[in-house]
Protein backbone atom coordinates (compact mmCIF):
# COMPACT_ATOMS: atom_id res chain seq x y z
CA UNK A 1 0.00 0.00 0.00
CA UNK A 2 2.84 2.35 1.08
CA UNK A 3 4.07 2.20 -2.88
CA UNK A 4 0.83 3.04 -3.99
CA UNK A 5 0.33 6.09 -1.66
CA UNK A 6 4.05 7.35 -3.20
CA UNK A 7 2.75 6.95 -6.54
CA UNK A 8 -0.09 8.93 -5.81
CA UNK A 9 1.94 11.76 -4.24
CA UNK A 10 4.63 11.33 -7.40
CA UNK A 11 1.52 12.14 -9.85
CA UNK A 12 0.11 15.36 -8.03
CA UNK A 13 3.93 16.71 -8.22
CA UNK A 14 4.36 15.82 -11.63
CA UNK A 15 0.81 17.73 -12.44
CA UNK A 16 2.13 20.80 -10.53
CA UNK A 17 5.41 20.52 -12.95
CA UNK A 18 3.33 21.09 -15.56
CA UNK A 19 1.74 24.35 -14.74
CA UNK A 20 5.45 25.46 -13.86
CA UNK A 21 6.20 24.52 -17.32
CA UNK A 22 3.07 26.34 -18.94
CA UNK A 23 3.87 29.16 -16.62
CA UNK A 24 7.12 29.98 -17.78
CA UNK A 25 6.08 29.14 -21.57
CA UNK A 26 3.82 32.12 -21.36
CA UNK A 27 6.48 34.46 -20.07
CA UNK A 28 9.30 33.77 -22.09
CA UNK A 29 8.12 31.57 -25.24
CA UNK A 30 9.14 28.47 -26.59
CA UNK A 31 12.23 29.15 -28.50
CA UNK A 32 14.62 26.60 -28.20
CA UNK A 33 17.59 29.05 -26.26
CA UNK A 34 14.58 29.69 -23.47
CA UNK A 35 13.80 25.64 -23.24
CA UNK A 36 17.58 25.09 -22.84
CA UNK A 37 18.03 28.02 -19.79
CA UNK A 38 14.84 26.71 -18.05
CA UNK A 39 16.05 23.21 -18.49
CA UNK A 40 19.71 24.33 -17.07
CA UNK A 41 18.07 25.79 -14.38
CA UNK A 42 16.16 23.18 -13.31
CA UNK A 43 19.08 21.05 -13.54
CA UNK A 44 20.43 22.79 -10.90
CA UNK A 45 17.65 22.91 -8.62
CA UNK A 46 17.22 19.35 -8.98
CA UNK A 47 21.10 19.14 -7.74
CA UNK A 48 20.99 20.89 -4.57
CA UNK A 49 17.33 19.00 -3.39
CA UNK A 50 18.93 15.39 -3.82
CA UNK A 51 22.11 16.69 -2.61
CA UNK A 52 19.75 17.90 0.84
CA UNK A 53 17.81 14.96 0.08
CA UNK A 54 20.64 12.35 0.13
CA UNK A 55 22.21 14.30 3.36
CA UNK A 56 25.24 15.39 1.46
CA UNK A 57 26.18 11.80 0.38
CA UNK A 58 27.04 10.69 -3.22
CA UNK A 59 27.47 7.09 -4.17
CA UNK A 60 28.85 6.10 -7.63
CA UNK A 61 29.00 3.71 -10.33
CA UNK A 62 29.82 4.15 -13.63
CA UNK A 63 26.77 2.99 -15.40
CA UNK A 64 24.56 4.86 -12.89
CA UNK A 65 26.75 7.84 -14.52
CA UNK A 66 26.49 6.88 -18.13
CA UNK A 67 22.61 6.01 -17.57
CA UNK A 68 21.94 9.58 -16.22
CA UNK A 69 22.85 11.03 -19.71
CA UNK A 70 20.58 9.92 -21.78
CA UNK A 71 18.34 10.15 -18.86
CA UNK A 72 18.94 13.88 -18.90
CA UNK A 73 18.97 14.41 -22.64
CA UNK A 74 15.27 12.61 -22.84
CA UNK A 75 13.96 15.10 -20.17
CA UNK A 76 15.43 18.48 -21.86
CA UNK A 77 13.86 17.15 -25.47
CA UNK A 78 10.96 16.81 -23.67
CA UNK A 79 10.93 20.28 -22.15
CA UNK A 80 11.79 22.27 -25.29
CA UNK A 81 8.42 20.23 -26.88
CA UNK A 82 6.37 20.31 -23.93
CA UNK A 83 6.86 24.35 -24.42
CA UNK A 84 5.83 24.18 -27.72
CA UNK A 85 2.75 21.97 -26.80
CA UNK A 86 1.34 24.13 -23.85
CA UNK A 87 1.05 26.90 -26.73
CA UNK A 88 -1.45 24.73 -29.08
CA UNK A 89 -2.99 23.04 -26.26
CA UNK A 90 -4.39 23.07 -22.14
CA UNK A 91 -2.58 21.39 -19.34
CA UNK A 92 -5.03 18.21 -18.84
CA UNK A 93 -5.05 17.32 -22.85
CA UNK A 94 -1.03 17.57 -22.80
CA UNK A 95 -0.93 15.42 -19.56
CA UNK A 96 -3.07 13.17 -21.43
CA UNK A 97 -0.60 12.17 -24.15
CA UNK A 98 2.55 12.91 -21.72
CA UNK A 99 1.31 10.49 -19.04
CA UNK A 100 0.47 7.55 -21.91
CA UNK A 101 3.86 7.88 -23.03
CA UNK A 102 5.24 7.22 -19.81
CA UNK A 103 2.71 4.49 -19.05
CA UNK A 104 2.99 2.92 -22.42
CA UNK A 105 7.05 2.10 -22.62
CA UNK A 106 7.72 1.29 -19.38
CA UNK A 107 5.06 -0.79 -19.44
CA UNK A 108 6.40 -3.30 -22.38
CA UNK A 109 10.05 -2.86 -20.90
CA UNK A 110 8.61 -4.70 -17.35
CA UNK A 111 6.62 -7.07 -19.65
CA UNK A 112 9.29 -8.22 -22.49
CA UNK A 113 12.39 -6.81 -20.80
CA UNK A 114 11.93 -8.37 -16.93
CA UNK A 115 9.23 -10.68 -17.62
CA UNK A 116 6.82 -8.99 -15.21
CA UNK A 117 3.47 -10.97 -15.32
CA UNK A 118 0.46 -9.75 -17.61
CA UNK A 119 -2.40 -10.21 -15.37
CA UNK A 120 -5.69 -9.29 -16.83
CA UNK A 121 -6.04 -6.29 -14.39
CA UNK A 122 -3.15 -5.04 -15.82
CA UNK A 123 -4.43 -5.15 -19.59
CA UNK A 124 -7.48 -3.77 -18.62
CA UNK A 125 -6.11 -1.10 -16.71
CA UNK A 126 -4.00 -0.63 -19.88
CA UNK A 127 -6.47 -0.37 -22.17
CA UNK A 128 -9.07 1.80 -20.09
CA UNK A 129 -6.25 4.51 -19.57
CA UNK A 130 -5.51 3.92 -23.77
CA UNK A 131 -9.31 4.81 -24.15
CA UNK A 132 -9.47 7.67 -22.11
CA UNK A 133 -6.76 9.21 -24.88
CA UNK A 134 -8.76 8.82 -27.53
CA UNK A 135 -11.58 10.37 -26.02
CA UNK A 136 -9.65 13.99 -26.10
CA UNK A 137 -8.11 12.98 -29.37
CA UNK A 138 -11.97 12.68 -30.73
CA UNK A 139 -12.42 16.17 -29.73
CA UNK A 140 -8.73 17.65 -30.09
CA UNK A 141 -7.03 20.50 -31.68
CA UNK A 142 -7.20 20.94 -35.93
CA UNK A 143 -3.91 21.87 -35.39
CA UNK A 144 -1.34 19.11 -36.73
CA UNK A 145 2.15 20.69 -34.83
CA UNK A 146 -0.43 19.82 -31.64
CA UNK A 147 -0.52 16.21 -32.44
CA UNK A 148 3.06 16.03 -33.54
CA UNK A 149 4.39 17.88 -30.03
CA UNK A 150 1.86 15.27 -28.81
CA UNK A 151 3.94 12.76 -30.05
CA UNK A 152 7.05 13.13 -28.82
CA UNK A 153 6.50 13.88 -25.94
CA UNK A 154 4.72 10.63 -25.62
CA UNK A 155 8.03 8.96 -26.87
CA UNK A 156 10.46 11.13 -24.58
CA UNK A 157 8.51 10.65 -21.53
CA UNK A 158 8.01 7.17 -22.08
CA UNK A 159 11.93 7.19 -22.37
CA UNK A 160 12.29 8.64 -19.22
CA UNK A 161 10.34 5.93 -17.43
CA UNK A 162 11.96 3.47 -19.79
CA UNK A 163 15.48 4.42 -18.68
CA UNK A 164 14.69 4.51 -14.90
CA UNK A 165 13.05 0.78 -15.41
CA UNK A 166 16.38 -0.48 -16.54
CA UNK A 167 18.37 1.03 -13.95
CA UNK A 168 16.57 -0.04 -10.89
CA UNK A 169 16.17 -3.46 -12.23
CA UNK A 170 19.03 -4.31 -14.66
CA UNK A 171 21.30 -6.09 -11.80
CA UNK A 172 24.42 -4.38 -12.02
CA UNK A 173 25.97 -2.04 -9.34
CA UNK A 174 24.08 0.68 -9.15
CA UNK A 175 23.98 4.28 -6.88
CA UNK A 176 20.87 5.29 -4.61
CA UNK A 177 18.16 7.28 -6.61
CA UNK A 178 19.31 10.44 -5.22
CA UNK A 179 22.92 9.93 -6.52
CA UNK A 180 21.19 8.96 -10.00
CA UNK A 181 19.22 12.26 -9.60
CA UNK A 182 22.00 14.48 -8.73
CA UNK A 183 24.25 12.70 -11.98
CA UNK A 184 21.13 13.54 -14.11
CA UNK A 185 21.04 17.39 -12.79
CA UNK A 186 25.06 17.63 -13.46
CA UNK A 187 24.20 16.05 -17.43
CA UNK A 188 21.56 18.44 -17.81
CA UNK A 189 23.39 21.71 -17.01
CA UNK A 190 26.71 20.35 -19.18
CA UNK A 191 24.13 19.39 -22.18
CA UNK A 192 22.51 22.57 -21.90
CA UNK A 193 25.25 24.60 -21.20
CA UNK A 194 27.64 23.03 -24.26
CA UNK A 195 24.36 23.08 -26.83
CA UNK A 196 23.73 27.48 -25.30
CA UNK A 197 27.29 27.50 -26.43
CA UNK A 198 27.61 26.00 -29.53
CA UNK A 199 24.13 28.52 -30.90
CA UNK A 200 26.21 31.15 -29.72
CA UNK A 201 23.62 32.13 -27.14
CA UNK A 202 24.72 33.63 -23.64
CA UNK A 203 23.97 31.92 -20.47
CA UNK A 204 22.80 33.82 -17.75
CA UNK A 205 20.64 33.53 -14.59
CA UNK A 206 16.98 33.65 -15.23
CA UNK A 207 15.26 36.43 -12.90
CA UNK A 208 11.71 37.09 -10.58
CA UNK A 209 9.02 34.36 -11.51
CA UNK A 210 11.22 33.04 -14.28
CA UNK A 211 13.81 31.97 -11.91
CA UNK A 212 11.01 30.54 -9.25
CA UNK A 213 9.38 28.55 -12.47
CA UNK A 214 12.34 26.03 -13.18
CA UNK A 215 13.53 26.10 -9.42
CA UNK A 216 10.09 24.53 -8.25
CA UNK A 217 10.23 22.52 -11.69
CA UNK A 218 13.03 20.88 -10.25
CA UNK A 219 11.72 20.43 -6.47
CA UNK A 220 8.35 18.58 -8.21
CA UNK A 221 9.96 16.83 -10.64
CA UNK A 222 13.32 15.74 -9.02
CA UNK A 223 11.02 14.61 -5.81
CA UNK A 224 8.17 13.05 -8.12
CA UNK A 225 11.43 11.21 -10.16
CA UNK A 226 12.77 9.98 -6.61
CA UNK A 227 9.20 8.53 -5.85
CA UNK A 228 8.58 6.21 -8.63
CA UNK A 229 12.44 5.72 -8.77
CA UNK A 230 11.73 3.85 -4.76
CA UNK A 231 8.62 2.69 -5.89
CA UNK A 232 9.90 0.68 -9.45
CA UNK A 233 12.73 -0.84 -7.62
CA UNK A 234 13.10 -4.56 -7.24
CA UNK A 235 10.91 -5.83 -4.51
CA UNK A 236 8.39 -3.08 -4.85
CA UNK A 237 6.12 -2.59 -7.91
CA UNK A 238 6.60 -3.67 -11.00
CA UNK A 239 6.88 -1.16 -13.89
CA UNK A 240 3.70 -2.62 -15.71
CA UNK A 241 1.49 -1.73 -12.20
CA UNK A 242 3.66 1.37 -11.22
CA UNK A 243 3.22 3.17 -14.43
CA UNK A 244 -0.04 2.72 -15.44
CA UNK A 245 -1.21 3.58 -11.89
CA UNK A 246 0.71 6.95 -11.78
CA UNK A 247 -0.79 7.85 -15.31
CA UNK A 248 -4.35 7.53 -13.71
CA UNK A 249 -3.31 9.69 -11.26
CA UNK A 250 -1.36 12.69 -13.23
CA UNK A 251 -4.67 12.54 -15.38
CA UNK A 252 -6.77 13.06 -12.30
CA UNK A 253 -5.14 15.82 -10.90
CA UNK A 254 -4.54 17.72 -13.93
CA UNK A 255 -7.95 17.75 -14.94
CA UNK A 256 -8.08 19.07 -11.24
CA UNK A 257 -5.92 21.70 -11.42
CA UNK A 258 -6.99 22.42 -14.92
CA UNK A 259 -10.17 22.97 -13.65
CA UNK A 260 -9.03 25.54 -10.22
CA UNK A 261 -7.57 27.36 -13.15
CA UNK A 262 -10.67 28.05 -14.70
CA UNK A 263 -9.38 26.39 -18.21
CA UNK A 264 -11.55 25.46 -21.09
CA UNK A 265 -11.90 21.52 -19.65
CA UNK A 266 -14.86 20.05 -21.78
CA UNK A 267 -16.84 17.39 -20.61
CA UNK A 268 -14.88 14.51 -22.67
CA UNK A 269 -11.91 15.48 -20.97
CA UNK A 270 -13.92 14.66 -16.61
CA UNK A 271 -14.99 11.40 -18.95
CA UNK A 272 -11.54 10.32 -19.70
CA UNK A 273 -9.88 11.37 -16.44
CA UNK A 274 -12.60 9.18 -14.14
CA UNK A 275 -11.54 6.35 -17.30
CA UNK A 276 -8.33 6.65 -15.95
CA UNK A 277 -9.20 6.54 -12.38
CA UNK A 278 -10.97 3.69 -12.63
CA UNK A 279 -8.07 1.87 -14.79
CA UNK A 280 -5.68 3.06 -11.43
CA UNK A 281 -7.79 1.54 -9.57
CA UNK A 282 -8.45 -2.23 -10.98
CA UNK A 283 -4.17 -1.86 -11.26
CA UNK A 284 -4.67 -1.92 -7.29
CA UNK A 285 -5.48 -5.62 -7.63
Amino acid sequence: MIYYILISVAALMFSLQFICQQSYEKNCGTALPQALLYALHKGLSAMVIMLVLGAFSLEFTTFSFLAAAPYSLCYILMIYFSLKAFSVANLSVYSVFTMLGGMTLPFLTGVFLFNEEVSVFKVLCFILVALAVVMNIQKGSHNKKAFLYYFLVFILNGAVGTISTIHQNIGLKITDSTSFLFYSGIWTILICGIWLLAKGERIYLLKGKNLLFPAFDGFFNGCGDLLLLISVAPRALDASVLYPFGTGGVMLFSVIISTLRRENVKKIEYIAAATAVVASILMAF
